[in-house]
């Protein structure tokens, strides 16, 4: 993806600040999004990923960390790149306690600024692949039938086929059939590798 499949949003109540972060930010073709408090941006519609939050650590009369809290129950959970001009290491730890993904301390340093955008950016394109892969996987899962999610439970729960014939009552013939089917469906080349697409399509163990 290029800057300009990305947004970069950026919260900081002193309008000099957003106006300079417009600029720097567009001049590297970045779609560019400024807002002075926590209720605007709120307000605005939620840009369509991969997109990051610059956030002023005192904004007005919240603390920045607040102001991030009040987002993520709001589920803007984009990563997020603090800007502080009274930096110490109390509040970078209560930043990084709040989701905040770095730091950046004023007088900003545009190319420092720029670094940690570019960073914040592939966290978030990771994160959407992540989210792909997963539901991509829950697809998968969907395919199975009952009695084969039964036996990838099983699988999951570290059985061997002996024992999850054992378990279910059945013949061991029917187990590996069934168990053969879940792993085409799924993806899976052994044992190993189908519990870890089991789990993460969330199949968990009886």
């Amino acid at each position: 993806m290029s800057a300009g499949d990305s947004t970069v949003l950026v919260l900081d109540d002193d309008h000099a600040i957003l106006r300079s972060l417009r600029r720097l930010f567009a001049a590297h073709g970045y779609h560019v999004r400024t807002f002075s408090s926590v209720d605007e941006l709120l307000r605005a519609r939620r840009p369509a990923p991969p997109a990051c939050l610059i956030l002023d650590q005192t904004l007005g009369s919240d603390r920045g960390t607040e102001a991030l809290a009040a987002l993520r129950k709001m589920n803007w959970d984009f990563p997020t790149i603090f800007l502080t001009a009274d930096w110490n290491t109390h509040t970078v730890v209560q930043a990084m306690r709040n989701g905040a993904d770095d730091y950046i301390t004023k007088p900003y340093e545009p190319d420092e600024l720029l670094a940690a955008v570019v960073r914040a950016l592939e966290n978030a394109r990771q994160a959407m692949g992540q989210v792909g892969e997963i539901a991509e996987l829950q697809q998968r899962a969907a395919l199975l039938t009952q009695r084969e999610r039964s036996i990838v439970a099983l699988v999951v729960a570290g059985l061997l086929n002996k024992q999850i014939a054992g378990r279910l009552g059945i013949a061991l013939v029917t187990v590996k059939l069934h168990r053969g089917r879940a792993m085409r469906k799924l993806g899976a080349q052994n044992a190993a590798e189908l519990a870890r697409l089991a789990v993460r399509a969330g199949i968990t163990p009886p």
